[in-house]
């Protein structure tokens, strides 16, 4: 069997295969190496145009010529170890793609009619992936905005940072313990309908980074006129438990007003209906701000960043729910 001849077998395997997930899409497969094995076997090391190059996906060819994919996370991590460490060094050419890095520029991001948004990437060596996301998170305790993908053509499932520009994704690997405690925490309520999510990383982006993107809160006056407040940045205390959101008057930026906004609703709600708990732990956040900005920094993140410490608390007590999630969005949708 020619080279030609085993990778229109293995497509076709693929494709069958992809068609057992929701979302229908196939990948082409690009070969990468065949490795001939004891007994006339042989294993054959491809690249998707759906997935990045963390681990490749590999097909069995016993001495019959029966192809089947090996599906173990295990193996498959063994044998592309085995790949990069022992055969890679040996040859005098590669294909580009196993020289790719972990970085990839973001090309373009497609939202689909289901939710989904699509999200087309460039390699380092020019190789075009196509993948969907999954979600979009900004931790602002570990400065990462992680964006989850996943190969639609096999259901595998990637990591990604965003650049500070937002331009490109890089894949997280290694086991840096507080990372994976981050990421712990998100994937838990991602699989409890309670996290939320950006509409794209380009939207993100822009709310996270842009001076003109701005929470706005309006209030009647007696002289008919309305006062205008603008988000300033929120303070997460997790002592109290409580989310405090700091906003100043437009055109004004020395009468400012403080409030709490629930992590379940999004709702903002001034100190006359706080109670005597939320009210000293206000004073004691604001005696914080004026004494220590240090300490107070490392609360401190956008008004369209999330709480991921108090989401996960509200969530661990009972207070968010994915109905109390979905009833908060119907909500806003109606506003």
């Amino acid at each position: 069997m020619t080279e030609e001849e085993l990778m229109k077998k293995i497509q076709e395997l693929a494709d069958a295969r992809a068609e057992k997930f929701v979302f229908k899409k196939t990948a082409r497969m690009e070969h990468i190496y065949t490795e001939e094995l004891p007994e006339g076997e042989k294993d054959v090391f491809v690249l998707g145009s759906d997935m990045p190059k963390l681990i490749y996906r590999i097909f069995h060819v016993s001495a019959a010529g029966e192809i089947s994919e090996i599906e173990d996370i295990k193996v498959l991590a063994e044998k592309s170890r085995h790949y990069s460490v022992d055969i890679k060094p040996t040859l005098k050419l590669v294909p580009p793609a196993v020289e790719e890095s972990g970085e990839y520029e973001i090309v373009l991001e497609n939202k689909m009619p289901e939710g989904a948004v699509e999200i087309k990437l460039k390699s380092s060596t020019g190789r075009d992936l196509t993948m969907i996301e999954t979600y979009r998170y900004f931790d602002y305790v570990s400065r990462i905005f992680f964006v989850s993908c996943v190969a639609v053509s096999f259901g595998g499932q990637y990591l990604f940072s965003v650049s500070p520009d937002g331009k490109h994704v890089r894949l997280i690997v290694g086991n840096d313990e507080n990372i994976r405690k981050r990421v712990d925490m998100i994937t838990e309520l991602l699989q409890n309908h309670v996290l939320p999510s950006y509409q794209t990383i380009d939207a993100g982006n822009k709310a996270l980074t842009s001076q003109d993107v701005r929470g706005k809160v309006s209030f009647p006056q007696n002289d008919g006129t309305t006062a205008v407040y603008l988000s300033q940045f929120c303070y997460d205390d997790l002592e109290s438990g409580n989310l405090f959101a700091f906003f100043i008057k437009e055109n004004d930026e020395k009468n400012g007003l403080m409030f709490i906004q629930d992590i379940v609703t999004g709702r903002l709600t001034l100190s006359q209906a706080w109670t005597e708990e939320q009210k000293a732990a206000a004073d004691r956040v604001q005696k914080l701000m004026a004494e220590n900005k240090e300490e107070f920094g490392k609360h401190v993140h956008s008004f369209f960043a999330d709480s991921l410490d108090l989401r996960y608390a509200a969530f661990k007590a009972g207070k968010l729910t994915a109905e109390a999630a979905k009833a908060a969005d119907e909500e806003k949708a109606a506003e």
